[in-house]
């Protein structure tokens, strides 16, 4: 399915059109939308049964003048964000599970895919896509497996995304205009934001564009060098030159009572300028610089129908088709290895992905209600192709300036078409005065995945094929309040990762040698894809009470993830009982390795949270957010992607609507090297080479606002007010030490460049009428 541009046109002509007959005092009327029952029925199908759930309002997120993901969740411990180096952030970590293994959707509809290439020189990797945050109405933050409302991924958890519609910004009933801007500056990048918004009401429609514009640069490190070295020791960042810009627009008809229909669309694009000088040294980088763009397009169409009968008091069928393209453009000057020998030449690797994605679906929701039972139950069914491309393309210069060679390189991943199909029921029953709670759920997928074996993507080994395979899931729940105040909760759930393309056809090769005895060719598989591999699989458990008042709220909770079906890249020696020689002269050798993606052994996962907040009195107010983690492997190494524990405290003063002030103070402790290691085939243990370094920190954040009208509202904050030198786990246990031979690596100088930024401000200004 393609949908015409025509519907931005669309949206933009209904808006405009609508200026000159808006009236803010209008009265109701059976011709204007009745918005508060399709947003409590759009609510119903996107909110989760799980019971920790963390949600960010758009107010929230303003309040914390957040201007990216990592910024958003600064103050949800046990939740980070997966740091991609040069190519910025590819999603989220959750209880020590990153990356894929980590749903993201937004409006129901899943990010793409990671791709990547080697890790250590950086040439690409394939983020999985763009949401801005100034589009966002909510950001779901869900603990534990929800595969019933976040799909393949949600392993340890899924975060939700939610975007604005029109009557976010409108009076609940009747003709409306809304017009707002927002600009805004960060001091940890030097960004600069602009976010212009307009939405109105006519009769029966309802529209909306916000389009937002980001300049800034690399995120600062706390050295502050001003003229820096270059190669690995360089302290501070490679210099950026970012742009982003994002493009949200909607239209909904009421086209009579019963009857919705809406439009949306959305475009993305982002583009990060960077010159590696920690990458350069002579003579083999005398220059290197990246040109890195993802995009993502979206377009929508939405049909809610409000039927009240027997089967379902609302039905909503959606269509929606998606295009994430990333690339990755690095450009060196080399000081050797030129064709013709002669020096300085240019070179360029040029790498991107497109993944296109096309999605129905149709969603149910039904309410019975009879002599105090009440059931909430969701039921549906989704059907959705994913196509995955990759291309690489290497060109060499002469010294000259004349193209010496273009090469198209091998795929990194085939061209693939995965083709997936999906039902799932949901029921939520409220019992005894409400005073219990049972919730229940089951979802069943199927995959099946088409990769194109061509001249650009060659198997050796045969092993790439036609894939197909299902995934059950289930989440069950059940929450007790014993007395007014104080409540107990239980729930268990199956979460799963469908292999992703990367996963299942990674580049395949092999090797001719000669058998030692009888001097026969012999081919070895030095890679090959895995045909029986199994989905990813998650049991979650988790106990936990809540008390809550007006004035207060306290929760806690323990928890037990087992994780099976792990999929890594495993190296092994295969045994040749002839024995071979790779040349008719070399000597004998009786095994060779081989690496293939498989499901090996299972992963625990267990820990605590805290989460509590009080009303002190009128003006005063606090917080509190704590979470720990501990994970093991099947051979008892520890899972290093747990990120250490940590606790948010927050104070706020807010002695009328004018303004308010807030406090945040975040501790978190160190990383262990008993807590990081990998345990070697010959028994030695090996350790990240920076884990030293994320060895805890106390920062302090002073934020606050002021509504010098009803229309105008200045924010401001203060960021590490303290000034401390800090790292991060999950951005530096992927880095490794080394000199300037080895690319991509780090000495003890260049490691400050993964420091977290010193003091910093951020400044907001909105305005509306």
């Amino acid at each position: 399915m393609n949908l015409s541009l025509s519907l931005l046109s669309l949206a933009v002509l209904a808006s405009l059109s609508a200026i000159p007959v808006a009236h803010a005092d209008a009265p109701a009327d059976a011709g204007t939308l009745d918005t508060v029952r399709v947003e409590a029925e759009r609510a119903r199908k996107n909110t989760s049964r799980n019971q920790n759930v963390t949600v960010l309002s758009a107010a929230d997120l303003d309040a914390e003048m957040a201007n990216n993901m990592e910024e958003a969740i600064r103050y949800i411990p046990g939740v980070s964000v997966v740091d991609m180096g040069r190519f910025g952030d590819n999603g989220f970590n959750i209880r020590g599970l990153e990356s894929d293994r980590v749903a993201i959707t937004v409006d129901g509809l899943s990010l793409g895919e990671s791709v990547e290439t080697a890790r250590s020189y950086e040439f690409f990797r394939g983020g999985r896509g763009d949401v801005d945050i100034d589009t966002l109405k909510s950001l779901q933050v869900i603990k534990g497996a929800d595969s019933i409302t976040a799909g393949s991924g949600a392993l340890g958890g899924a975060v939700v995304f939610t975007t604005k519609d029109p009557a976010d910004y409108l009076k609940p009933a009747g003709n409306d205009t809304h017009v707002g801007m927002k600009f805004g500056y960060s001091g940890s990048n030097d960004e600069t934001m602009g976010t212009l918004t307009f939405a109105n009401r006519t009769g029966i429609a309802e529209s909306m564009l916000v389009y937002t514009r980001r300049d800034g640069h690399e995120s600062e490190s706390w050295y502050d060098t001003t003229v820096d070295r270059i190669g690995v020791g360089r302290r501070t960042p490679d210099p950026v030159d970012s742009t982003r810009d994002n493009l949200l627009g909607k239209l909904d008809l009421q086209l009579d009572e019963r009857n919705t229909l809406g439009f949306m669309v959305e475009r993305g694009r982002a583009r990060n300028e960077v010159d590696n000088l920690s990458r350069v040294y002579s003579p083999g980088y005398l220059e290197r610089r990246g040109d890195d763009r993802n995009d993502r397009d979206r377009y929508g169409v939405r049909w809610q129908y409000r039927a009240q009968n027997a089967l379902f008091d609302s039905m909503e069928a959606q269509l929606d088709h998606q295009v994430t393209e990333s690339r990755g453009l690095t450009t060196i000057l080399a000081g050797s290895g030129c064709p013709g020998r002669t020096v300085p030449c240019l070179r360029s690797e040029n790498r991107s992905t497109e993944q296109t994605l096309d999605r129905a679906a149709l969603d149910f929701s039904k309410v019975l209600d009879n002599a105090g039972t009440r059931h909430d139950i969701v039921y549906g069914l989704a059907w959705q192709t994913r196509d995955v491309d990759f291309t690489a393309v290497d060109t060499r210069w002469t010294a000259a300036g004349d193209i010496a060679t273009v090469d198209q390189d091998p795929r990194q991943v085939p061209k693939t078409d995965a083709r997936n199909w999906n039902l799932y029921l949901r029921d939520s029953v409220t019992l005894m005065d409400e005073r219990l709670v049972l919730s229940g759920g089951a979802r069943y997928d199927r995959y099946d995945y088409s990769p194109t074996v061509d001249a650009t993507f060659v198997d050796p080994t045969g092993s790439v094929r036609d894939l197909q395979f299902s995934a059950p899931s289930w989440q069950l729940g059940a929450e007790f309040r014993f007395l007014p105040d104080h409540a107990v909760w239980a729930q268990v759930g199956r979460g799963f990762r469908a292999p992703s393309v990367a996963d299942l056809y990674s580049p395949t090769g092999s090797t001719v040698a000669f058998d030692a005895i009888t001097g026969a060719q012999v081919q070895f598989d030095t890679s090959s894809s895995n045909p029986e591999l199994d989905a990813e699989k998650s049991l979650n458990v988790e106990l936990g009470y809540r008390w809550s008042t007006d004035r207060g709220q306290l929760g806690f909770s323990l928890f037990r993830d087992r994780y099976s079906n792990f999929i890594e890249t495993v190296t092994t020696a295969q045994a040749y009982a002839n024995g071979y020689r790779t040349t008719a002269t070399a000597p004998i050798q009786y095994s060779y390795n081989a690496t293939m993606p498989m499901n090996a052994g299972k992963v625990t996962v267990k820990g605590a949270e805290l989460e509590g907040r009080w009303q002190f009195s009128d003006a005063w107010s606090s917080r509190i957010a704590a979470a720990y983690s501990e994970g093991e492997k099947a051979n008892g190494d520890p899972l290093e992607s747990i990120v250490p524990a940590s606790v948010v405290v927050g104070l706020r003063y807010a002695p009328s609507p004018v303004w308010n002030v807030t406090a945040n103070l975040t501790h978190a402790w160190g990383k262990d090297a008993d807590d990081a290691y990998t345990t070697l085939a010959n028994g030695t243990r090996e350790t990240p080479d920076w884990v030293g370094k994320a060895d805890g920190y106390t920062v302090l954040d002073l934020v606050g606002s002021w509504n010098v009208t009803e229309q105008l509202r200045v924010s401001a904050g203060v960021y590490n007010l303290t000034d401390r030198e800090y790292y991060l786990w999950q951005r530096v246990r992927g880095v490794f030490e080394g000199t300037n031979t080895l690319y991509g690596y780090v000495n003890e100088q260049g490691i400050g460049r993964y420091s977290e930024p010193g003091r910093n401000a951020r400044v907001t200004v909105a305005y509306s009428f």
